[in-house]
């Protein structure tokens, strides 16, 4: 039998945007609010942590995380409720902003099936997969090790898809080879417990997964259904020549090309 956990891992992305809807690449600084549905959506995970002892919640930086974290919060007032860059999302560089078929969707071809993941997005600001791996695992190690310090049991992480795809793999495989099979649905949870120390420098900790990539807790006319995946099928180019762009005081606006 496996052993009980020293603490229980929540990872959780975060509810939908209209950047999402539209298919379009948001990254580390596109940051939109959640839309309509995505605040549905964030209700729903906040009454999925309901009736769990959450001990502390933590998100990115992001808007869209920090609004789907606060759900969770709602619930649990007396934990804390912090913020942290590190847990950005992975920055796509060039790509964010655009539609997904406008160079992304061959990048993550290059990432998940091609395993290549010091691969940089192009751009000034542009980042690779190990290179978001060896700022967001540091902060996560630090998180695990002050909770279980302070006698923590259960630990809400509100982030990104490709980060969570990326601190599942080296957590889990040691390795971002498997990144590829971690892919996060909007509002998904993913639960994993800690079970102890392992001989390892990056991720020192022994953990198993109970739960992956789950959008239980949502009926099913509030589960998005639009991903880079669905892009490939049933395509309109109209609706691909799109971008948003970041104004001269830094609203978010749509863009036809």
């Amino acid at each position: 039998m496996e052993k009980e956990p020293l603490l229980t891992l929540y990872l959780i992305r975060h509810g939908e945007t209209e950047v999402n809807r539209r298919n379009c690449v948001q990254g580390s600084r596109i940051d939109p609010p959640l839309n309509d549905r995505g605040k549905t959506q964030a209700t729903f995970v906040g009454q999925r942590f309901k009736d769990v002892a959450v001990d502390q919640i933590v998100t990115s930086n992001a808007r869209r995380a920090k609004e789907t974290g606060a759900a969770i919060s709602s619930h649990h007032p007396s934990a804390p409720f912090t913020h942290m860059a590190a847990l950005n999302e992975l920055s796509f560089g060039d790509y964010e902003g655009t539609h997904v078929t406008a160079g992304y969707n061959d990048l993550v071809h290059k990432w998940d099936v091609e395993k290549m993941s010091e691969l940089k997005a192009p751009g000034e600001h542009g980042e690779s997969p190990a290179d978001c791996e060896r700022r967001a695992i540091p902060c996560l190690r630090n998180i695990v090790a002050k909770a279980l310090a302070d006698g923590q049991r259960n630990v809400c992480v509100v982030v990104h898809s490709r980060l969570i795809q990326i601190v599942l793999a080296s957590m889990l495989d040691g390795s971002l080879a498997t990144m590829g099979v971690y892919k996060q649905k909007k509002a998904a949870v993913n639960v994993v417990d800690v079970l102890g120390p392992a001989d390892s420098t990056m991720w020192p900790y022994r953990c198993v997964a109970r739960d992956i990539n789950s959008v239980s807790h949502m009926p099913e006319d509030v589960i998005s259904h639009v991903s880079s995946a669905t892009s490939l099928f049933n395509r309109n180019l109209s609706d691909e020549q799109i971008r948003f762009e970041l104004d001269a005081d830094g609203t978010l606006v749509l863009k036809q090309l």
